[in-house]
């Protein structure tokens, strides 16, 4: 089912117009991106769930070198409903329609979607992937530019490889120490971010291979709910100055820099809004890196459930971060 069939369609049972209904439709894929952007994980009835998966930095033996490889996420598709149907609250919540909208709309896409799979039709949803039958499996290829954007912490991570042996010429004995001595530091980079400790520029999605995740057996499951312990942890009235975040609490990172000129001219006018907004910085190596953060959360659910209130423009690229060690925050003053 191609993109233009498939509007079609959909024009024909919501009543509109094919480019009305083109338009609907765009906005819906646009609108599963945002929410997986945000939260890394999406059920959509008749489709299934697609989720990100974190694959932690490696490292392994080739014979003669050690290759050091960087922490991807993956995009993964599977026809089971990890959760409840999420259609509607994404049409209500993004597209701006009422909950009677929202519910004819889901049953419509649902009724489209199950087809489309069901007869293994090629079938294109702009930004999010496109599912299509090569090498004789109907398969999930996720969008290029989506998976440079949910591995732009990494953007800067290559693989490294290093010889194991010392064998070195001599007249080759500068570039020979130079080579490894690069190798070695960004080795360490990539062991930091296996341990959660480093932070990367949010705002340029380096290049990244698609993958591809094969299509299985439908088999639905219950609806998961939020824990009860998800709750956002009480923070004074007004704009406060500092902030302890203590180990094991959760909070937002809006944004990530290497200068702290530019951090603090992004942070002031989020506190001149009257937003409680921090500048948190991280240390790897000798460098210094500079994290704008808000909220203070005892969950990660709790802080999902505060993201997903925010202003889109606002959280374009923020996540969430565990707190690893207790730390007190400042905003512009006392920095």
């Amino acid at each position: 089912m191609i993109h233009y069939e498939l509007t079609e369609e959909l024009a024909g049972r919501l009543d509109l117009e094919r480019q009305e209904a083109a338009s609907l439709f765009n906005g819906f894929c646009g609108a599963m991106v945002a929410e997986l952007l945000a939260f890394r994980k999406l059920s959509i009835k008749g489709l299934g769930s697609f989720s990100v998966t974190h694959i932690p930095a490696t490292k392994r033996s080739s014979g003669s070198a050690m290759i050091f490889a960087p922490p991807l996420n993956k995009l993964r598709f599977d026809t089971t409903l990890s959760s409840g149907d999420e259609t509607i609250s994404l049409a209500v919540s993004r597209l701006s329609m009422s909950q009677s909208e929202a519910a004819r709309f889901a049953r419509t896409l649902a009724t489209l979607f199950t087809a489309a799979l069901q007869q293994e039709k090629e079938m294109m949803l702009n930004g999010l992937g496109r599912f299509a039958l090569e090498d004789g499996a109907y398969s999930f290829f996720p969008d290029r530019t989506l998976e440079e954007l949910l591995n732009r912490e990494y953007q800067d991570l290559k693989e490294v490889v290093l010889p194991q042996h010392k064998e070195l010429k001599r007249e080759n004995a500068l570039p020979g120490y130079v080579l490894p001595l690069s190798a070695v530091i960004l080795v360490g980079l990539l062991l930091a971010v296996l341990y959660g400790r480093f932070s990367s520029n949010t705002f340029f999605p380096s290049t990244a291979e698609s993958s591809k995740s094969v299509v299985t057996t439908v088999n639905r499951s219950g609806i998961v709910t939020s824990s009860p312990s998800a709750r956002q942890i009480e923070l004074p009235g007004g704009v406060a100055d500092s902030l302890v975040l203590v180990q094991g609490d959760y909070a937002l990172v809006l944004a990530t820099f290497e200068s702290e000129k530019k951090a603090l001219n992004e942070l002031a006018p989020l506190r001149s809004s009257g937003i409680n907004a921090f500048l948190w910085p991280a240390y790897m190596d000798g460098m210094k890196y500079f994290r704008l953060m808000t909220g203070r959360f005892a969950s990660r659910d709790a802080a999902a459930e505060q993201l997903k209130g925010m202003p889109a423009k606002m959280v374009s690229g923020a996540y969430i971060q565990q707190v690893k060690k207790t730390v007190v925050v400042h905003g512009e003053k006392g920095l």
